[in-house]
């Protein structure tokens, strides 16, 4: 799986801004915020069960969560 390491690249890779609109209840310039930040962590799963559909993952960092040290 390809990762993704930008809010920007995720709402693009699953399918815009129109489509991320659509899967999270948000407005047109909710979506457009998040890509030049991070994404509210409540999104965490609903997205990355999308994206893994899509052959992509992204790290939790994207939506706040924290990451167990290896």
């Amino acid at each position: 799986m390809r990762e993704l390491t930008k809010a920007r690249d995720v709402v693009e890779y699953l399918g815009g801004i129109d489509a991320v609109c659509a899967m999270t209840g948000r407005d047109y310039k909710t979506i457009y915020h998040w890509m030049n930040g991070t994404f509210p962590a409540r999104y965490f799963l609903l997205m990355t069960t999308a994206l893994k559909k899509r052959g992509f993952t992204a790290p939790p960092a994207l939506w706040g969560q924290e990451e167990q040290a290896a």
